[in-house]
């Protein structure tokens, strides 16, 4: 329950940008990003600096119906059909708004929903294709609704690097753990890098790094992340690194593998949009087949060459390479969002991207910074 003083008191509406649009090709309206593009069933209105294409409106408030990447259609009912208009006959800068009720009795909130992502760990590299290496477990994953903060109280924010993926020439060199996210006293651990088959078990983390064949994969930490994947006893395929909504894949026991798959992610909506986080990276084996990496950025095993890189701001884990790299991991994330009646913050740092979307303001860190309620 936010604060509030003398009850339920009406404020008046301001319209709050979702993001500017092009409107080249009917009925299609092109945004500047994914995370900029409203999502479906959203309520917005259209305001311009010059005048709208031909057929829209503003002062009208229209349903999002569809999208795909960074593009949507519009209805002026919920379900409905598409609206038209002529194609780029518009002027000006057009964007879409939300409006947000502005109460100023509302004041600060007390709680917050975060989701706070480290992360992810290195997926290792072998010498040749007769050796296995397992992939980088995925950076930990916390998320919980009514988390209370103090007015008045810095709250730390450390977004988590990815960790490095690792090389077998000239020089070994070993990969390493995904960095802890941190939000106050919420801290998600960094995701284990993947074994290999000379010595190197998985390394532990918020989700464990996949063992090469005859080694042990890394644990997950509990609440967080699930555990690497097993190499073969035979066949000296390797293990993909766990994610935070499965254990990695493990690799095949025969002679041509394939390696083990990245442990799925899990998928939040706190931006607005369906987005997959934590993936594991996925172990490689002795064929060409390219293994993928877990849902939520986690990276491919290599095709004889470099393991693919987990994505950055998802926490996945690193792909394990064959011959030379293996992938490094994805960098986490932290967002943090409270309903739009209450005040924005008091100070923020670390320069978030600011959204609105579902009644909540919200903020995404890709870097560190704090903010102040």
């Amino acid at each position: 329950m936010s604060n509030r003083l003398g009850g339920f008191i009406a404020g008046q509406n301001i319209n709050v940008s979702i993001g500017t649009f092009t409107a080249v090709t009917s009925p299609t309206f092109t945004f500047a990003s994914t995370s900029a593009t409203p999502a479906v069933g959203q309520a917005l209105q259209l305001t311009t600096t010059g005048t709208l294409p031909t057929g829209l409106s503003i002062n009208t408030t229209y349903y999002v119906i569809s999208t795909s990447t960074n593009t949507c259609q519009l209805s002026t009912t919920l379900g409905g059909s598409a609206v038209t208009f002529t194609n780029s006959s518009g002027s000006g800068t057009h964007t879409a708004v939300t409006q947000r009720a502005f109460n100023p009795y509302a004041g600060a909130t007390d709680t917050v929903e975060y989701l706070v992502v480290a992360g992810g760990g290195g997926g290792w590299s072998t010498g040749n294709s007769d050796t296995g290496a397992g992939g980088g477990g995925a950076g930990g994953l916390l998320t919980a609704a009514n988390f209370a903060v103090a007015t008045g109280s810095a709250l730390t924010v450390t977004v988590g690097a990815g960790g490095s993926g690792g090389l077998w020439s000239p020089s070994t060199v070993t990969p390493t753990n995904g960095s802890n996210s941190v939000f106050s006293s919420i801290t998600a651990t960094g995701g284990g890098f993947g074994g290999r088959y000379t010595g190197f078990d998985g390394q532990a983390g918020g989700s464990g790094g996949g063992a090469s064949y005859n080694q042990t994969p890394g644990a997950g930490t509990s609440g967080q992340g699930n555990n690497g994947g097993f190499g073969s006893v035979t066949g000296e395929t390797a293990g993909g690194g766990g994610g935070a909504g499965s254990v990695g894949g493990s690799g095949i026991s025969n002679a041509t593998g394939p390696g083990g798959v990245g442990g799925a992610g899990l998928c939040s909506t706190i931006t607005g949009q369906r987005v997959f986080y934590a993936g594991g990276g996925a172990g490689n084996s002795k064929n060409s087949v390219v293994i993928p990496g877990g849902a939520g950025g986690g990276g491919s095993a290599g095709n004889g060459s470099v393991g693919g890189s987990g994505v950055s701001g998802t926490g996945g884990g690193g792909g394990a390479g064959t011959g030379y790299y293996g992938g490094n991991g994805g960098s986490g994330i932290v967002i943090i969002r409270y309903p739009q009646i209450n005040s924005t913050p008091t100070l923020v740092t670390g320069a978030p991207q600011v959204s609105y979307s579902d009644g909540y303001q919200i903020y995404t860190f890709t870097s560190s910074g704090s903010i102040i309620f």
